[in-house]
């Protein structure tokens, strides 16, 4: 096993007096069930006190151009989580700008959260891609980044040496905003692939109803 890497992180949820937090950003284009499972599945695996979810206005390394409104993609997350009150939503990242991890992280810092404290989740699909962020040694130094395993990223990448790094593969899914996008543009169901809520809100926005 890769050093610095644990199958199970323990159940301490408290470290140095402050609570050990969650960091879940994401385009939430929309938020969906898979997303709400692994935050589910993270947070009691590794004893987190809260999951922060961070929904940003411009992602880095995508095409935004089509994109959801931020007020929009924001309220859908919103309505998600607003029945696990361990759940919360951050607009952190919903200025008009590009949002860069490192900053969020960064953030968490100067309000006195220290690495063992700030858990960022990522997917293992962007694992990969992460030393093409900006300033990725920041996020290594600052934070813990727990990997959620996804199927067909199984193999992780070299990571620098004192990276903190956990690795969950309960509640693993293949569930993606692209294909719900897709479905929706279809007429076909969403049904438990979303929140109740936000497929309510999905029909009455009339969002995705047309291709990408």
């Amino acid at each position: 096993m890769r050093a610095g890497v644990s199958p199970r992180y323990g159940e301490k949820r408290r470290v140095d007096g402050r609570e050990k937090i969650g960091l879940f950003g994401g385009s939430f284009d929309p938020i969906h069930t898979g997303h709400l499972i692994l935050a589910e599945s993270a947070r009691s695996w590794i004893g987190l006190e809260r999951i922060i979810f961070l929904p940003t206005a411009i992602p880095p390394h995508k095409n935004h151009t089509g994109m959801t409104s931020y007020e929009v993609r924001a309220r859908m997350v919103e309505l998600a989580i607003e029945d696990n009150p361990n759940f919360e939503l951050s607009t952190l990242e919903g200025q008009w700008r590009v949002s860069y991890t490192y900053e969020t992280v960064l953030h968490f810092k100067d309000e006195g959260y220290g690495k063992e404290q700030v858990h960022l989740l990522i997917g293992s699909d962007t694992l990969g891609e992460i030393h093409s962020w900006k300033n990725p040694e920041l996020i290594f130094s600052h934070a813990t980044i727990v990997v959620l395993m996804r199927p067909g990223y199984e193999k992780l990448p070299i990571l620098p040496d004192g990276a903190a790094v956990v690795m969950i593969e309960t509640g693993s899914n293949s569930i993606s905003a692209t294909e719900i996008r897709k479905r929706v543009s279809e007429k076909r169901s969403i049904r438990y692939l979303v929140p109740g809520s936000v497929e309510r809100f999905i029909q009455e926005h009339s969002l995705y109803s047309h291709p990408a």
